[in-house]
């Protein structure tokens, strides 16, 4: 069995000495490009961060393919439909719920972004840098008190209203999947997603992406917030109507926003940024703050579910055969 890795940097060694007892492992990254063809051709299993959109381009190059293992929980860079057509299984962290509730690299995320933006602080460094000091200019907002709204309120989403009750503030969540009396455990009161965005101070958007959620905000849920309020994403850009977020930033309907993804995204590719509107705005004002799909990116959630999600592989072939 060869077992192709498309990237190399910091991967897990236990989960190297997972894959190496299945067979043959083999790095993309690090083949010469007259390599890479036949590589593709033999691969059983394609290892896959989120830096590689797997699509049928890729699936055509591979005939023995078997298996897809990404450690994720987000799948939009896998053409799912291309590979259940052939036969090809995804494996990744999706519905994982037990392991993934010692995972908290996004959550964690989601406060860092929301603090940097209620407190202005990416631009006070900045304004720092230039020589100035300058106080009351960077005059920002504390979170005590405030009203967080958390749309989807599933392992992520719960991490973060415990995080949000730490800090004195007050937790509404919209989520159809959750009970009222689940939210309440976790110190979330249950409202619509119409009234989340209506009452919240700081809006945290911890949906996953589907078919289903694909433009679940509208312009509307946007013009309908607090000219008070901020918008944190640190899920997936397409759950947001494209165009919506930078209409309600330049129209003011609310005060700032943090997101940590961003609309055709390319894996490592910063191809979806030439010409992007969102980010020339975020070069001349200072309300809006985008980092590249940091969420999951610490070294230990990512040894980790390296780990994991290479066991699974193994599993998998344990119970099914290599063929």
């Amino acid at each position: 069995m060869v077992i192709l890795i498309t990237e190399s940097k910091d991967y897990s060694e236990k989960a190297l000495a997972t894959y190496r007892s299945l067979g043959e492992v083999i790095f993309f990254d690090a083949l010469p490009s007259a390599k890479k063809s036949n590589a593709l051709a033999k691969a059983d299993v394609l290892v896959v961060r989120l830096n590689h959109k797997i699509a049928g381009d890729w699936m055509e190059k591979m005939p023995n393919l078997k298996a897809i293992a990404t450690p994720t929980t987000g799948l939009n860079h896998i053409d799912l439909e291309e590979a259940k057509r052939r036969g090809v299984r995804v494996v990744s962290l999706r519905g994982r719920t037990g392991f993934l509730k010692y995972i908290p690299s996004t959550a964690e995320e989601t406060l860092a972004l929301m603090l940097s933006l209620v407190r202005n602080i990416p631009w006070a460094f900045e304004d720092v840098k230039k020589g100035n000091w300058n106080r009351d200019r960077w005059r920002g907002r504390q979170l005590v008190g405030k009203t967080l709204g958390i749309l989807g309120c599933g392992r992520l989403g719960k991490i973060v209203a415990k995080y949000a009750k730490a800090l004195g503030m007050e937790v509404v969540g919209s989520d159809p999947n959750v009970e009222a009396k689940v939210m309440k455990r976790y110190g979330i009161r249950k409202v619509s997603a119409e009234k989340l965005f209506k009452e919240s101070d700081i809006v945290s958007l911890h949906v996953l992406l589907t078919d289903d959620t694909y433009n679940l905000i509208k312009e509307k849920h946007l013009r309908s917030m607090k000219p008070s309020s901020f918008l944190i994403n640190t899920a997936r850009a397409e759950l947001i109507e494209k165009g919506a977020l930078l209409k309600a930033l330049k129209n003011k309907w609310l005060a700032g926003a943090a997101v940590d993804v961003m609309w055709d995204e390319t894996g490592k590719s910063a191809k979806h940024l030439r010409d992007n509107p969102l980010l020339e705005y975020a070069k001349s004002n200072q309300n809006l703050l985008i980092v590249p799909h940091i969420g999951g990116a610490t070294h230990e959630a990512m040894q980790v579910t390296e780990n994991f999600i290479a066991d699974l592989v193994k599993n998998y072939f344990k119970k099914h055969g290599s063929r």
